[in-house]
C-alpha cells in the first residue's frame, strides 16, 4: 500500500476482519497513517459499525484521531436506532407474509450482517430486503400496502411494464425502508432459474425466528449481481466490495465453485462471476483468503475484461469514471455490447422512475 493507492483502505480493512495479523502489519508498515485514512473512508462508506468493532478486537481504536472516534461512534449510535426500527419492521412484514401464507426469503440487511459479520447490527444497512416468486408480486403489494407500506417506486405506462424492466420496488412505512425483490437482477442476458433458486433455499436464525435465505451459490450470485449493478451505474461502494470477500471468504472451502461457474455459461452470469470476483480479489488483495477460488477462476482468465479496469472506490464517482466503469461493465455481461446499449437506453426511464426520481414518502408507522 502507498499513499497514492486508492484500495489501500480495503486491503486494510479485510485483513483486520479476516483476523490476519501478518497482513494487518504489511499494510500499516507500508503507509503508517494508514488506520486513520480507513476510519475516514469507512466513516463516509457505511462501515463505521464494522471498522469500530475490529477496532476493539485488535484494540486499535486509540490509534486514530479523536475526530475519526468521534465521527465513526456518531454513525455506529445512529445506526443503532435504526436498526431498532428496522428489526421492528422485519417482524411486522413477516408475521403478515406468514399470515397471507406468501413465502419471502430474506436478503441482505440483518442476514448478511449477522452471517458475514456475526451480529445483525454488526454492519450498517438503511432498509430490508426480501425476495418475492414473481407470481406473487402483485399479491406482496396489496399485503404491504393494508399493513401501511406505501410504494415510493413510480411507474411508466402500467407496474407490470415498469416491473419487466426493474428487479424491485422500494416501500417505506415511518423510518421502515424495504426494497421488495421478484428476481436477483433485470437484464436480458441473465436468466437464473427461479424454480431452482426457490427449491435450493436454506434457512438462517435471526433472533428467534428462522427465515428463508438463499443458497450459498445464489447468495454468491446476488453480491456479484448487485455489484456489477453498482459498477454498471459508475458509483461502486467499498462495502459492497468488502461484502463480497467475506462472503467467497467463508464459503471458499465447500463452494462448488467449478459447478457455479459452469451454471453461469447456462443462465448469462459467467462473465459477472468472473470479471466482479477477479476485480474484488484484485482490489482487495485478497486471493490468497479463497484459494479454490482462486484456481476456479484462473480456468477461466480468457473471459476477463482486462483492457479496462473499473474504477473502484474511493474516488470513483467522476464523470469520466463513471463512463469507465459503465464500458467494463457492458463488457462483463454476457451480451453484446449492442444488445446491452439497447437494454440500457430502452430500460433507463423505467429504472429511472422505479428507483432514481423523486418518490412519495409515507407518514403512517408499519402494522405490526
Amino acid at each position: 500500500m502507498t499513499p497514492n493507492d486508492p484500495n489501500g483502505s480495503i486491503r486494510l480493512l479485510v485483513r483486520l476482519l479476516r483476523r490476519d495479523a501478518a497482513g494487518i502489519r504489511r499494510c500499516l508498515q507500508a503507509l503508517p497513517d494508514a488506520l486513520d485514512a480507513l476510519a475516514a473512508v469507512a466513516a463516509d462508506g457505511g462501515l463505521s459499525v464494522v471498522l469500530l468493532r475490529a477496532f476493539d478486537d485488535w484494540a486499535l481504536a486509540q490509534k486514530v484521531s479523536v475526530e475519526r472516534q468521534r465521527a465513526l461512534t456518531q454513525r455506529r449510535e445512529h445506526q443503532a436506532a435504526r436498526c431498532a426500527a428496522l428489526e421492528k419492521g422485519l417482524a411486522g412484514i413477516a408475521s403478515v407474509f406468514d399470515a397471507a401464507r406468501l413465502p419471502f426469503m430474506l436478503l441482505k440487511g440483518p442476514y448478511l450482517a449477522a452471517r458475514f459479520y456475526g451480529d445483525p447490527r454488526g454492519r450498517e444497512f438503511r432498509d430490508l430486503d426480501i425476495l418475492i416468486h414473481r407470481a406473487d408480486r402483485q399479491r406482496a403489494f396489496s399485503i404491504l400496502e393494508q399493513a401501511g407500506y406505501a410504494r415510493r417506486s413510480r411507474v411508466l405506462g402500467s407496474e407490470a411494464l415498469t416491473a419487466f424492466f426493474v428487479h424491485g420496488f422500494d416501500f417505506v412505512a415511518g423510518g421502515v425502508n424495504l426494497d421488495l425483490h421478484w428476481c436477483l437482477s433485470r437484464h436480458p442476458s441473465i436468466d437464473v432459474d427461479e424454480l431452482d433458486m426457490w427449491e435450493r433455499k436454506g434457512t438462517f436464525l435471526l433472533g428467534s425466528r428462522s427465515y428463508d435465505v438463499l443458497c450459498d451459490e445464489h447468495e454468491v450470485t446476488l453480491e456479484v449481481l448487485a455489484l456489477l449493478r453498482d459498477i454498471e451505474r459508475g458509483r461502486p461502494q467499498i462495502k459492497n466490495v468488502v461484502d463480497l470477500i467475506q462472503v467467497v471468504a467463508a464459503f471458499d472451502a465447500t463452494m462448488p465453485w467449478d459447478a457455479l461457474f459452469a451454471a453461469g455459461r447456462s443462465n448469462g452470469t459467467h462473465g459477472p462471476l468472473v470479471n466482479v470476483l477477479s476485480v474484488c480479489l484484485d482490489v482487495a488483495d485478497a486471493w490468497d483468503l479463497a484459494p479454490r477460488l482462486a484456481a476456479t477462476l484462473a480456468q477461466h482468465a480468457d473471459r476477463r475484461v482486462r483492457s479496462l479496469a473499473p474504477a473502484m472506490p474511493p474516488g470513483s464517482g467522476s464523470t469520466s469514471t463513471g463512463y469507465a466503469n459503465r464500458l467494463w461493465a457492458a463488457r462483463s455481461y454476457d451480451a453484446t455490447l449492442g444488445s446491452w446499449l439497447g437494454w440500457w437506453a430502452v430500460s433507463l426511464p423505467f429504472r429511472r422512475a422505479a428507483h432514481g426520481w423523486p418518490r412519495p414518502i409515507a407518514s403512517r408507522a408499519p402494522t405490526q
